[in-house]
């Protein structure tokens, strides 16, 4: 991989784990009852990681790519599963544990 595509690469990882920093969630996504900011955050990180370029040919497609198109398009089974906002949580610790390790500085 060229050297530019891995800068953009981190800039969008990055740019993800700005959200969580944003909506104070940075780490801290099973506390408190707050549901609005979590869908919220949700909807946020699932429009990132679809809208998101050279960084998305290296996530986890099962766990993050397939689940964040299906969810946009509408999916039945996908919008279902994530109406849980357990599997909500689930979703968004991982990508946030995911991104942290390959590409986060600890800030």
């Amino acid at each position: 991989m060229n050297v530019k595509m891995k800068k953009d690469e981190n800039k969008e990882a990055l740019k993800i784990l700005n959200i969580y920093r944003f909506f104070q969630k940075d780490g801290n996504l099973y506390l408190g009852d707050d549901v609005e900011s979590l869908d919220t955050l949700f909807d946020a990180v699932v429009d990132a990681i679809n809208n998101c370029g050279t960084l998305k040919a290296e996530l986890p497609y099962n766990e993050f790519v397939r689940p964040s198109r299906k969810v946009l398009e509408g999916d039945a089974g996908w919008v279902g599963h994530f109406e849980e906002r357990d599997n909500r949580r689930f979703f968004l610790s991982d990508i946030h544990d995911y991104l942290r390790l390959m590409y986060g500085r600890r800030s």
